[in-house]
């Protein structure tokens, strides 16, 4: 029969294993907690790594849509480019002349036979070799407060040669309000107005010498000080570009 001494020490060991079971309960409720944090965390963080990937995603898409555009755009510079510089082969014998008198029932040949001798100072045997296959004038449009001004010359000339070496005389016309230039496609034509704009002003204010240079479809302005200096470039225009 047990004694009320064993049956003390038998509730002594329940509330020891109490105490314990207790200690351990604590221990893994402690440890659940720090589980269910580190999972939330993780969760946590995964859905941020998911954010991050749907984002990575986005951006991928947004620069192979940006990407596509500026292939698209550098295709149609190029195309844009390729039809000028044909368009520009089309007028390779054709110059303008701007200035030069125009009268009534005027014999253009004979005009522009005028204009090589007196004005370029081609001389005239020469001159009046160059074969020409065509030229007319063209009405320039100006508003009705304009002073008017003779309608430009087109010629087409046989040779390149020839037309070359009318342009080589420009110089000759310095003094004069008159000039001769390549024919070009509209959009090098407008370029090239907005470069002789600012050249008559650098010629005026800064008093330099400028001309105007044709290479594929840019346009360069370049100035110099005297005839012994070199050429330096100004300013450069390219067709299909915006002017800069």
């Amino acid at each position: 029969m047990a004694t009320v001494e064993s049956i003390s020490e038998l509730k002594q060991l329940i509330i020891g294993i109490d105490g314990k079971v207790g200690i351990l309960s604590n221990k893994l409720d402690n440890i659940e907690d720090r589980f269910t944090r580190i999972v939330t965390e993780i969760k946590s963080e995964v859905d941020e790594v998911k954010t991050d990937v749907t984002n990575t995603k986005l951006e991928v898409q947004k620069l192979r849509e940006d990407h596509l555009e500026l292939e698209k755009g550098v295709g149609h510079i190029e195309l844009e480019i390729n039809r000028v510089l044909l368009e520009k082969h089309e007028r390779k014998y054709n110059a303008l002349v701007y200035g030069v008198p125009e009268s009534d029932n005027e014999d253009i040949h004979a005009v522009l036979n005028t204009f090589f001798i007196q004005d370029l100072k081609i001389d005239k045997e020469k001159a009046e070799s160059f074969p020409i296959a065509n030229a007319h004038r063209i009405p320039s449009r100006q508003t009705s407060d304009q002073i008017r001004r003779p309608a430009h010359i087109i010629v087409r000339f046989i040779h390149h040669g020839d037309k070359q070496y009318a342009l080589s005389k420009g110089y000759n016309l310095s003094n004069k309000h008159m000039r001769i230039v390549d024919d070009l496609p509209p959009v090098m034509k407008e370029s090239r107005h907005e470069l002789a704009k600012l050249a008559y002003k650098i010629r005026n204010e800064e008093h330099l010498q400028t001309r105007i240079k044709v290479v594929g479809t840019r346009i360069l302005l370049q100035t110099r000080t005297n005839s012994k200096d070199n050429w330096f470039l100004r300013r450069e225009a390219l067709c299909c570009l915006p002017y800069k």
